[in-house]
């Protein structure tokens, strides 16, 4: 897949502008749109804060069982989360995507 990811500061989210230290980890993870809810819940369980959500159209054609759209979560961890902490519970998260 290829494309660009444009980077711009949210003047309106002040909770981001409050809580950044420089610390943080900000991440995407790509879910079926489909169980959006379920996997929305499972990463604030593990501690992590969703800071937006978007659709998109499936331009592969879709994978068994994932629907025709996907979801971009971006997300980031709690100040003080550490690194290996944060590649532990994404390792244990994508464990129940169902992409091969």
């Amino acid at each position: 897949m290829r494309g660009n990811i444009s980077v711009t500061a949210d003047q309106g989210n002040t909770e981001l502008q409050q809580t950044t230290d420089g610390s943080n980890t900000v991440g995407i993870t790509m879910v079926p749109t489909q169980d959006i809810s379920q996997y929305t819940s499972d990463l604030q369980s593990r501690g992590f804060v969703i800071d937006s959500i978007h659709n998109f159209r499936d331009l592969r054609g879709g994978q068994s069982g994932t629907g025709d759209e996907q979801t971009l979560i971006v997300w980031r961890s709690p100040p003080g989360m550490q690194i290996s902490t944060v590649l532990l519970q994404l390792a244990d998260f994508s464990r129940q995507l169902p992409y091969s």
